[in-house]
């Protein structure tokens, strides 16, 4: 019950703000004015028990009851008149007890924590207000250090000595729960930036090869890495378009997330790194940006593997698909370049070759270049295409990659 009436009166207008940031300060500001005023009855009662009912109790009786009216502004919405509510109240009241009881009771040491709550109570766009807070805070101190007597006229010297002792080890709790309040404030801070530091590295490595990102942490300039044994693929989607024109803008989005999704599965199962998309088309490498001598072997059971993605799919959702890919092997330029929206890609005689390969190519077949049958002859049946006029490129030998060797 009392967890439930703690939580209603501390989390009162956090609703009224959608940011998490805000919120803290409202929660903050609740809970201080019901701890305070409790602190403040049970600091009363103490004294009443110990040298008896003084005048002076009228005045922290007062505000007692007057602090809680912070949490009927912050419940009404109004978060900054809650914040200087609660801050020139406490000040006033603080200023008010230092001058009653004396320089003796200590009762000053106060207005230090009223100071050191102003820089936690305000948010970032009200950051004026804690240095004005701060400085009434000082000047009060001043002229309270000025104008106080050693010890108030008509206090009983249990009184002040009673008080003395109430106001040190309330101080000095005070102090350890702001301890514990910043530390635990850090605690979640640091525990959110590792999140977000994960969030983040999760992504660019979606983005970006292992190995490049720690390139870039030591030299963020462009990069750029010539590797002489690499294997390309380009596929593209035949049909696509002409589906496109029958499907919704959605529905053509989701056709190409889900082939993609599943291409880039099998391009992590093959150890492969996927370089980019455009339109329907796919791009892939093998050999880089590490090493790899079994290059060529991975990126032809990609490419047979895609024709299975296609064909499945094909069978599964009723659509007239096929797939055209090209594969090409040989020496590449790889990089980062630029400042704006940066991908990791190629360049060379490789890549436009596996590119023209596709674009030559018939569907349902995967064409590669005399480099790639190479490589590969000993380990996959091929079939002679024979040699094609390429544009720009002249007549290339080719051949059409049938599947594994038996």
């Amino acid at each position: 019950m009392l967890q439930i009436l703690w939580n209603y009166v501390a989390y009162a207008g956090v609703s009224g703000l959608k940011q998490s940031a805000e919120q803290k300060h409202v929660v903050l500001i609740n809970g201080l004015c019901i701890s305070i005023s409790l602190f403040s009855l049970l600091n009363l009662l103490l004294s009443a028990l110990f040298v008896g009912t003084h005048p002076y109790q009228w005045i922290f009786l007062a505000y007692s009851f007057l602090l809680p009216f912070s949490i009927v502004f912050n419940h009404k919405q109004r978060y900054l008149t809650a914040r200087l509510y609660f801050s020139s109240l406490s000040l006033g009241a603080l200023v008010c007890g230092a001058l009653l009881f004396g320089y003796e009771s200590q009762f000053y040491l106060f207005i230090a924590s009223v100071i050191l709550l102003s820089f936690f109570l305000f948010p970032d766009h009200e950051q004026i207000w804690p240095y004005l807070v701060s400085a009434a805070g000082i000047a009060a101190l001043i002229y309270i250090l000025i104008e106080q007597p050693a010890a108030a006229p008509g206090f009983p010297v249990e009184l002040i000595s009673l008080q003395s002792k109430i106001t040190t080890a309330s101080f000095f709790f005070l102090v350890t729960l702001f301890a514990v309040y910043i530390r635990k404030s850090f605690l979640i801070t640091e525990r959110y930036l590792e999140a977000e530091r994960h969030k983040s590295e999760k992504l660019l490595r979606n983005i970006l090869p292992a190995k490049v990102i720690e390139q870039l942490r030591e030299n963020p300039d462009s990069i750029a890495e010539r590797f002489e044994d690499c294997t390309v693929l380009f596929s593209d989607i035949v049909g696509f378009s002409e589906l496109s024109r029958k499907l919704s803008a959605v529905e053509v989005v989701r056709l190409l997330n889900d082939l993609f999704s599943a291409f880039d599965d099998l391009a992590e199962k093959h150890g492969l790194e996927k370089i980019k998309t455009i339109g329907d088309a796919y791009m892939a490498v093998g050999g880089l940006p590490e090493p790899d001598p079994e290059h060529a072997e991975r990126i032809a059971r990609f490419a047979i593997d895609l024709l299975s993605v296609i064909s499945n799919y094909r069978r599964e959702h009723d659509h007239a698909l096929e797939i055209r890919i090209g594969i090409a092997s040989g020496a590449a330029v790889a990089g980062v370049i630029g400042k704006k929206k940066f991908i990791y890609d190629l360049w060379g005689d490789s890549v436009n070759t596996a590119s023209r390969m596709e674009s030559h190519g018939l569907p349902g077949q995967i064409q590669v270049t005399e480099n790639t049958y190479s490589l590969l002859k000993d380990k996959f049946l091929f079939k002679e295409r024979g040699s094609i006029e390429v544009k720009g490129m002249g007549l290339i030998r080719s051949y059409f990659l049938e599947g594994p060797a038996l």
